[in-house]
């Protein structure tokens, strides 16, 4: 009985050790299984990745080439708006013009009458209108005016020139089409021709002929006033927005500015604006009226347009003033008076 009973505790032992030792071995058999499954997992990752990176080096060179294709054709811009610009402006002939006023009553400012040679230019017809600035304001993302809502201007405004932009505004916007601010002697040429006149359209002042004289007025289109042209053809150089100039301001500077191409001051506190506003007086409209402001201000009277250097004249030095050219005529000695500092 005892020789059955130790068998029989044996064999279950023998079966229990049995199992163990398979429960045992079971997780090699099981690791190996993992482990290829791992590397299969893995070399799909790897695969990915791969493809990835081919897809992103793929990318990458066609990103590549579109911003090298971007540059191209923006330099290619860059070379053709001058032609452009010069189909669309006006040119302004070489040669001098009476720059100044002798009158007695002309503000100091505008003394003394001198004579001025400039070389040839282009200027804009007209001042730069609401549509004109929304396609710069589109196309870079430079800050709107402060007036227009929604990123545009107010209905009804898009032949109206832009206002309530600065001086720097304008140089940006300049910059841009690939021309520049006109200086003071180039827009008074321009608006004044060559034979002195007062007014852009002649001697005589005409409320007709400019939007001028109405504190409570407002600004109008740029080409309401086709009888106040100047010789040259220029809209708006007489009243409805004052317009920025690239010279500084100085009272002064005619006392002893240069007679071949004046470029203004070279320093001051403000820049010249010309031309007079709708809300100013008959004085304000003459050809001859000069004022400053500061860089930064932005008003509801002072606009812009622009001109560009000669594409025949750029980095040519300018010829002699023509003798007797343009004579000044006869007047007493303008008194000198105190030097004033810039921007009066």
């Amino acid at each position: 009985m005892d020789n059955w009973v130790w068998t029989l505790m044996t064999v279950v032992f023998t079966f229990y050790f049995l199992k163990l030792l398979l429960e045992f071995n079971r997780p090699d058999q099981r690791l190996p299984k993992a482990l290829e499954a791992r590397d299969k997992v893995v070399k799909i990752w790897e695969e990915r990745v791969a493809k990835s990176k081919e897809r992103f080096t793929s990318t990458e060179q066609r990103i590549n080439a579109l911003e090298a294709e971007k540059d191209h054709l923006e330099d290619r811009l860059r070379q053709l708006r001058p032609q452009a610009n010069a189909r669309r402006f006006i040119k302004i002939p070489e040669g001098s013009f009476q720059m100044g006023s002798r009158e007695e009553d002309s503000p100091f400012n505008e003394r003394p009458l001198h004579i001025v040679f400039l070389s040839s230019y282009y200027i804009s017809p007209f001042p730069v209108t609401n549509v004109d600035y929304f396609e710069f304001v589109n196309c870079t993302g430079y800050p709107v005016p402060l007036h227009w809502r929604q990123g545009t201007y107010p209905p009804g405004t898009g032949r109206h020139p832009v206002v309530n932009v600065s001086w720097s505004d304008a140089v940006a916007f300049a910059e841009w089409i690939g021309a520049r601010l006109p200086t003071e002697a180039e827009w008074e040429k321009a608006a004044r021709g060559t034979d002195g006149r007062l007014y852009p359209w002649g001697g005589r002042f005409s409320e007709e002929n400019c939007n001028a004289l109405s504190p409570a007025g407002r600004v109008k289109a740029v080409d309401e006033y086709p009888a106040g042209r100047s010789i040259y053809g220029l809209w708006d150089t007489s009243g409805n927005v004052y317009e920025w100039c690239s010279d500084f301001f100085h009272e002064s500077y005619y006392m002893n500015s240069p007679n071949e191409n004046p470029q203004g001051p070279a320093g001051g506190y403000e820049r010249t604006v010309r031309g007079g506003s709708y809300m100013d007086n008959r004085p304000a409209m003459r050809t001859t009226h000069r004022l400053g402001a500061g860089e930064h201000t932005a008003r509801e009277t002072i606009g812009f347009r622009v001109a560009m250097s000669d594409l025949q004249e750029v980095g040519a030095k300018p010829g002699p003033v023509p003798a007797a050219e343009v004579a000044l005529p006869e007047a007493a000695p303008v008194p000198t008076a105190p030097e004033m500092a810039p921007g009066g």
